[in-house]
């Protein structure tokens, strides 16, 4: 089996391949192949690859994507269009137009989405013409994206993955006891805007237990965590990226007072990349890159997709009935079935009121922001921009567009 990893250079590549090296006792893995835009930055990573993968399979590097995905069973997407310069421009430009500067919601998500579109749209058709590959994507904004590629460039064997449900899950079967495989979720949404209604040990709805519990460790509530009184009124566990339309007040003005997170992304990838040049294991540095958890979900799907053993995954997918008050078209973030290497939605019946609200004012977002790429329509883009939640109004809107479009030009032109 060849898996190809298209964006070979990340700083995160280390960890995915320690997830790879533990599933391959499982399933066979023969080569990984990587490509990256960056041939400078990947032979750094590779070759601390190669160091660490020794001869349980092959490691190699590609100089096309086409190249790379050719012959693989599955392709692993994680690259960043512009990179973290990218990221920055996301995340600071927001700030002067008083709006939160973060990589995948509101403004920052919106600029991301536009950058990767074309990058997505063009590698999406190589695919089609040279490979019938399972396409795995951690790009962000991971959700829209998947979104993108499953309503609109109709191919359907690709699945977007995100780190955040399978935490959710590591943390209930530490408070349990138990192993993850004993925790099911009734778990919707979108990615990084994903609720949990219940929550099932061994079958058992322990849900009022995890409440109980969640009461007791915030007795001493951090500032930008969520008070009891939320709770008990919501009764829905909801993911941290809530934090951002919930107390947007108060996320502002703690992205304001701190480095943004771009910048200290960047002085810990340059710290990674040093120690990449002559380590055996994987630097302790990693850890505060974020992503916790990746790894583990992206081989773990590789794995059960490979041994269609009938196991449980939380993925960004199509509903197909899943959440049956919301339309089946939808891409979701929803526990999945995974068989005869598919993934197939679980029925969850109706999801809460409150929660749906976010999601279709969300949804309905991301489908204009698509219409705005695929039509290069300014007209449209202001129209996702004024609808997001975490958007400008209409006195900056324009503004903020032109300043958007005039960084990015490189990937995209709208008029």
């Amino acid at each position: 089996m060849r898996i190809a990893v298209i964006g070979g250079g990340s700083s995160y590549t280390p960890e995915l391949i320690k997830g790879l090296l533990d599933i391959s006792s499982d399933v066979e893995i023969d080569e990984v192949i990587f490509y990256d835009i960056n041939e400078e930055k990947q032979k750094i990573v590779v070759d601390f690859v190669k160091r660490l993968v020794k001869d349980r399979f092959k490691v190699l590097i590609s100089d096309s994507f086409e190249s790379a995905v050719v012959d693989a069973k599955y392709v692993i997407f994680q690259f960043r269009p512009g990179g973290l310069k990218g990221r920055e421009k996301d995340e600071s430009i927001p700030l002067k137009y008083g709006l939160i500067g973060q990589e995948t919601t509101g403004v920052g998500g919106f600029s991301a989405a536009l950058r990767a579109f074309p990058v997505v749209e063009e590698y999406i058709e190589i695919v089609r013409k040279v490979s019938s590959a399972t396409i795995i994507n951690f790009t962000n904004p991971s959700g829209h994206i998947t979104e993108f590629v499953r309503n609109y460039l109709s191919y359907e064997k690709f699945i977007g993955l995100c780190n955040v449900p399978i935490n959710f899950i590591r943390e209930i079967a530490e408070m349990f006891s138990v192993n993850l495989n004993d925790v099911f979720l009734k778990y919707y949404g979108l990615n990084h805007l994903s609720f949990i209604e219940k929550v099932y040990v061994r079958g058992k709805d322990v849900t009022e237990k995890v409440f109980e519990n969640l009461k007791l460790r915030l007795s001493n509530i951090p500032a930008e965590d969520f008070p009891t009184w939320f709770y008990d009124s919501v009764r829905l566990l909801v993911n941290p990226y809530l934090r951002y339309y919930l107390m947007e007040k108060k996320m502002f003005k703690k992205i304001t007072s701190h480095e943004l997170r771009s910048r200290e992304v960047m002085k810990i990838e340059e710290q990674l990349l040093e120690k990449y040049k002559t380590a055996a294991e994987i630097p302790e540095e990693l850890s505060k890159r974020g992503g916790s958890m990746y790894s583990t979900a992206a081989a773990h799907l590789i794995r059960d997709l490979e041994k269609d053993e009938g196991r449980i995954h939380i993925v960004n997918t199509k509903n197909n009935g899943s959440i049956t008050n919301l339309p089946d078209d939808y891409v979701l973030e929803v526990p999945s079935y995974v068989r005869s290497g598919r993934v197939h939605t679980l029925s969850q019946g109706e999801g809460d009121l409150f929660a749906l609200s976010f999601v279709h004012a969300l949804k309905m977002y991301e489908r204009l922001t698509i219409e705005a790429y695929l039509r290069r329509s300014k007209k449209l883009a202001l129209k996702a921009l004024l609808s997001h939640p975490l958007g400008p109004d209409v006195e900056d809107a324009k503004d903020l567009l032109e300043e958007i479009l005039e960084v990015n030009s490189e990937f995209v032109k709208l008029e």
